[in-house]
Protein backbone atom coordinates (compact mmCIF):
# COMPACT_ATOMS: atom_id res chain seq x y z
CA UNK A 1 0.00 0.00 0.00
CA UNK A 2 1.29 3.45 -0.87
CA UNK A 3 1.91 5.54 2.27
CA UNK A 4 4.54 8.11 1.29
CA UNK A 5 5.06 10.16 -1.89
CA UNK A 6 8.27 12.21 -2.07
CA UNK A 7 8.67 14.91 -4.70
CA UNK A 8 11.61 16.95 -5.83
CA UNK A 9 10.52 20.56 -6.43
CA UNK A 10 12.52 22.31 -9.17
CA UNK A 11 11.97 20.69 -12.55
CA UNK A 12 9.44 18.28 -11.01
CA UNK A 13 6.64 20.27 -9.38
CA UNK A 14 7.86 23.61 -10.73
CA UNK A 15 8.85 24.42 -14.32
CA UNK A 16 12.15 26.12 -13.46
CA UNK A 17 14.78 23.38 -13.16
CA UNK A 18 17.35 25.31 -11.11
CA UNK A 19 16.35 28.00 -8.59
CA UNK A 20 19.92 29.21 -8.27
CA UNK A 21 20.40 29.97 -11.98
CA UNK A 22 16.89 31.42 -12.06
CA UNK A 23 17.67 33.90 -9.26
CA UNK A 24 21.02 34.69 -10.84
CA UNK A 25 19.12 35.71 -13.98
CA UNK A 26 16.63 37.76 -11.98
CA UNK A 27 19.46 39.61 -10.22
CA UNK A 28 21.61 40.01 -13.33
CA UNK A 29 24.61 38.14 -11.89
CA UNK A 30 24.71 35.15 -14.25
CA UNK A 31 28.15 36.01 -15.63
CA UNK A 32 29.66 36.06 -12.13
CA UNK A 33 27.79 32.89 -11.16
CA UNK A 34 29.09 30.86 -14.12
CA UNK A 35 32.59 30.63 -12.65
CA UNK A 36 31.19 29.59 -9.27
CA UNK A 37 29.04 26.91 -10.88
CA UNK A 38 31.99 25.55 -12.82
CA UNK A 39 34.09 25.37 -9.66
CA UNK A 40 31.29 23.66 -7.75
CA UNK A 41 30.63 21.06 -10.43
CA UNK A 42 34.32 20.27 -10.80
CA UNK A 43 34.71 19.72 -7.06
CA UNK A 44 36.95 22.74 -6.51
CA UNK A 45 34.34 24.11 -4.12
CA UNK A 46 32.79 22.05 -1.32
CA UNK A 47 29.00 21.98 -1.52
CA UNK A 48 28.41 24.41 1.35
CA UNK A 49 30.99 26.81 -0.04
CA UNK A 50 29.32 26.62 -3.44
CA UNK A 51 25.98 27.55 -1.88
CA UNK A 52 27.57 30.35 0.12
CA UNK A 53 29.29 31.76 -2.97
CA UNK A 54 25.96 31.81 -4.79
CA UNK A 55 24.25 33.46 -1.81
CA UNK A 56 26.93 36.13 -1.59
CA UNK A 57 25.98 37.23 -5.10
CA UNK A 58 22.49 37.96 -3.74
CA UNK A 59 23.70 39.65 -0.55
CA UNK A 60 21.54 42.63 0.39
CA UNK A 61 18.55 41.53 -1.69
CA UNK A 62 15.32 41.88 0.32
CA UNK A 63 13.69 38.59 1.25
CA UNK A 64 10.37 39.84 -0.14
CA UNK A 65 11.99 40.29 -3.54
CA UNK A 66 13.18 36.68 -3.59
CA UNK A 67 9.74 35.51 -2.52
CA UNK A 68 8.13 37.49 -5.34
CA UNK A 69 10.45 35.99 -7.96
CA UNK A 70 10.05 32.45 -6.65
CA UNK A 71 6.27 32.77 -6.56
CA UNK A 72 6.33 33.81 -10.22
CA UNK A 73 7.69 30.41 -11.28
CA UNK A 74 4.96 28.19 -12.70
CA UNK A 75 3.79 24.84 -11.40
CA UNK A 76 4.15 21.91 -13.77
CA UNK A 77 0.78 20.96 -15.31
CA UNK A 78 -0.96 18.42 -13.10
CA UNK A 79 1.27 19.04 -10.07
CA UNK A 80 -1.49 20.33 -7.81
CA UNK A 81 -3.96 17.63 -8.89
CA UNK A 82 -1.52 14.77 -8.27
CA UNK A 83 -0.49 16.04 -4.84
CA UNK A 84 -4.08 16.66 -3.75
CA UNK A 85 -5.25 13.29 -5.08
CA UNK A 86 -2.58 11.49 -3.09
CA UNK A 87 -3.41 13.46 0.03
CA UNK A 88 -7.11 12.67 -0.41
CA UNK A 89 -6.22 8.98 -0.11
CA UNK A 90 -4.25 9.52 3.10
CA UNK A 91 -0.81 9.40 1.46
CA UNK A 92 1.86 11.47 3.23
CA UNK A 93 3.40 13.90 0.73
CA UNK A 94 6.93 15.21 1.35
CA UNK A 95 9.08 17.70 -0.56
CA UNK A 96 12.81 16.94 -0.79
CA UNK A 97 14.86 19.47 -2.72
CA UNK A 98 18.51 20.42 -3.09
CA UNK A 99 17.16 23.86 -3.94
CA UNK A 100 16.22 26.63 -1.57
CA UNK A 101 14.22 25.87 1.57
CA UNK A 102 12.56 29.26 1.12
CA UNK A 103 11.11 28.06 -2.18
CA UNK A 104 10.13 24.65 -0.77
CA UNK A 105 8.26 26.41 2.06
CA UNK A 106 6.36 28.54 -0.45
CA UNK A 107 5.42 25.49 -2.53
CA UNK A 108 4.30 23.55 0.55
CA UNK A 109 2.20 26.48 1.73
CA UNK A 110 0.53 26.86 -1.65
CA UNK A 111 -0.22 23.14 -2.02
CA UNK A 112 -1.29 22.73 1.60
CA UNK A 113 -1.22 19.76 3.93
CA UNK A 114 2.51 19.02 3.56
CA UNK A 115 4.27 18.42 6.88
CA UNK A 116 7.71 17.21 5.77
CA UNK A 117 9.91 19.55 3.73
CA UNK A 118 13.65 19.64 3.08
CA UNK A 119 15.86 22.18 1.34
CA UNK A 120 18.94 24.35 1.72
CA UNK A 121 18.52 27.31 4.03
CA UNK A 122 19.29 30.84 2.97
CA UNK A 123 19.92 33.07 6.00
CA UNK A 124 18.64 36.62 6.29
CA UNK A 125 19.75 39.67 8.28
CA UNK A 126 17.98 42.75 9.61
CA UNK A 127 19.06 46.02 11.16
CA UNK A 128 17.07 45.23 14.31
CA UNK A 129 14.72 48.16 13.74
CA UNK A 130 11.94 46.42 11.85
CA UNK A 131 13.44 46.75 8.39
CA UNK A 132 12.74 44.13 5.73
CA UNK A 133 15.12 41.13 6.11
CA UNK A 134 17.74 40.83 3.40
CA UNK A 135 20.05 38.08 2.17
CA UNK A 136 23.05 37.88 4.49
CA UNK A 137 25.15 35.65 2.24
CA UNK A 138 25.20 32.82 4.78
CA UNK A 139 23.60 29.41 4.23
CA UNK A 140 22.91 26.07 5.90
CA UNK A 141 23.28 23.11 3.55
CA UNK A 142 20.66 20.64 4.77
CA UNK A 143 20.34 18.76 1.44
CA UNK A 144 23.63 18.12 -0.37
CA UNK A 145 22.93 16.89 -3.90
CA UNK A 146 24.39 13.45 -3.11
CA UNK A 147 22.40 12.79 0.05
CA UNK A 148 18.73 12.71 -0.93
CA UNK A 149 18.62 8.94 -0.48
CA UNK A 150 19.95 9.21 3.07
CA UNK A 151 17.46 11.93 3.93
CA UNK A 152 14.59 9.87 2.53
CA UNK A 153 15.78 6.83 4.52
CA UNK A 154 15.68 8.89 7.74
CA UNK A 155 12.20 10.17 6.92
CA UNK A 156 10.96 6.63 6.25
CA UNK A 157 12.42 5.48 9.57
CA UNK A 158 10.82 8.39 11.42
CA UNK A 159 7.42 7.65 9.89
CA UNK A 160 7.69 3.87 10.09
CA UNK A 161 7.24 3.56 6.33
CA UNK A 162 9.06 1.03 4.17
CA UNK A 163 10.62 1.63 0.73
CA UNK A 164 7.99 -0.64 -0.85
CA UNK A 165 5.35 1.79 0.48
CA UNK A 166 7.02 4.83 -1.12
CA UNK A 167 6.69 6.71 -4.42
CA UNK A 168 9.56 9.04 -5.46
CA UNK A 169 9.35 11.66 -8.21
CA UNK A 170 12.30 13.68 -9.52
CA UNK A 171 14.20 14.79 -12.60
CA UNK A 172 17.99 14.65 -12.12
CA UNK A 173 20.82 12.38 -10.99
CA UNK A 174 20.47 13.71 -7.46
CA UNK A 175 17.03 12.05 -7.37
CA UNK A 176 18.30 8.59 -8.32
CA UNK A 177 19.07 7.65 -4.68
CA UNK A 178 15.43 8.49 -3.91
CA UNK A 179 14.29 6.12 -6.65
CA UNK A 180 16.41 3.40 -5.05
CA UNK A 181 14.55 3.90 -1.75
CA UNK A 182 11.08 3.71 -3.36
CA UNK A 183 8.78 1.07 -4.81
CA UNK A 184 8.18 3.29 -7.82
CA UNK A 185 10.53 5.95 -9.12
CA UNK A 186 9.24 8.48 -11.63
CA UNK A 187 11.68 10.48 -13.78
CA UNK A 188 10.18 13.75 -15.04
CA UNK A 189 11.64 14.92 -18.35
CA UNK A 190 15.09 13.58 -17.44
CA UNK A 191 18.03 15.10 -19.31
CA UNK A 192 20.35 12.15 -18.62
CA UNK A 193 19.68 8.58 -19.81
CA UNK A 194 20.86 7.07 -16.52
CA UNK A 195 18.14 8.99 -14.67
CA UNK A 196 15.53 7.49 -16.99
CA UNK A 197 17.05 4.03 -16.58
CA UNK A 198 16.83 4.27 -12.78
CA UNK A 199 13.08 4.93 -12.83
CA UNK A 200 10.10 2.63 -13.32
CA UNK A 201 8.16 5.36 -15.12
CA UNK A 202 9.55 8.11 -17.36
CA UNK A 203 7.50 11.20 -18.20
CA UNK A 204 9.11 12.77 -21.29
CA UNK A 205 7.87 16.32 -20.65
CA UNK A 206 7.34 18.60 -17.70
CA UNK A 207 3.76 17.48 -17.16
CA UNK A 208 2.39 15.38 -14.30
CA UNK A 209 -1.19 15.32 -15.55
CA UNK A 210 -1.10 11.66 -16.54
CA UNK A 211 1.19 10.40 -13.78
CA UNK A 212 -1.31 8.31 -11.83
CA UNK A 213 -3.06 6.99 -14.92
CA UNK A 214 0.32 5.92 -16.29
CA UNK A 215 1.00 4.07 -13.07
CA UNK A 216 -2.34 2.36 -13.59
CA UNK A 217 -1.37 1.42 -17.16
CA UNK A 218 1.94 0.05 -15.93
CA UNK A 219 0.20 -2.30 -13.50
CA UNK A 220 -3.60 -2.01 -13.23
CA UNK A 221 -3.75 -4.42 -10.30
CA UNK A 222 -1.59 -2.08 -8.22
CA UNK A 223 -4.11 0.77 -8.39
CA UNK A 224 -7.64 0.07 -7.18
CA UNK A 225 -10.29 2.58 -8.14
CA UNK A 226 -13.70 3.09 -6.57
CA UNK A 227 -15.20 2.99 -10.06
CA UNK A 228 -13.68 2.31 -13.49
CA UNK A 229 -15.19 5.59 -14.65
CA UNK A 230 -13.64 7.74 -11.93
CA UNK A 231 -10.60 9.89 -12.48
CA UNK A 232 -7.57 7.98 -11.14
CA UNK A 233 -6.20 11.26 -9.82
CA UNK A 234 -9.07 11.26 -7.34
CA UNK A 235 -9.34 7.54 -6.72
CA UNK A 236 -5.90 6.00 -6.33
CA UNK A 237 -5.82 3.68 -3.34
CA UNK A 238 -2.89 1.31 -3.60
CA UNK A 239 0.41 0.97 -5.48
CA UNK A 240 2.85 -1.92 -5.29
CA UNK A 241 6.26 -2.29 -6.86
CA UNK A 242 6.31 -2.87 -10.65
CA UNK A 243 8.77 -5.23 -12.31
CA UNK A 244 9.32 -3.33 -15.56
CA UNK A 245 9.71 0.17 -16.85
CA UNK A 246 7.17 2.03 -18.96
CA UNK A 247 8.12 5.14 -20.94
CA UNK A 248 5.38 7.38 -22.34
Amino acid sequence: MLKLAVFDVDGTLKMERDPYTYLHRCLGVTAKADAITAAGRSGQLAYTEWLRADAMLWRGTPRAELVRWLQQTMFVPGARDVVHALQAQGVEVALLSAGLLLHVELVAEELGGIRHIFGNELLFATDGRGAEPWVSGEVRAHVPVTQKGEILARLQADLGIMPDETLAVGDTRSDMPMFARAAIGVAVAPAQPDVAAAAEIVLPTLDLTSLLTQVQTLAPEWIMLNSPHENPLLSMLEIQRPTSQVVY
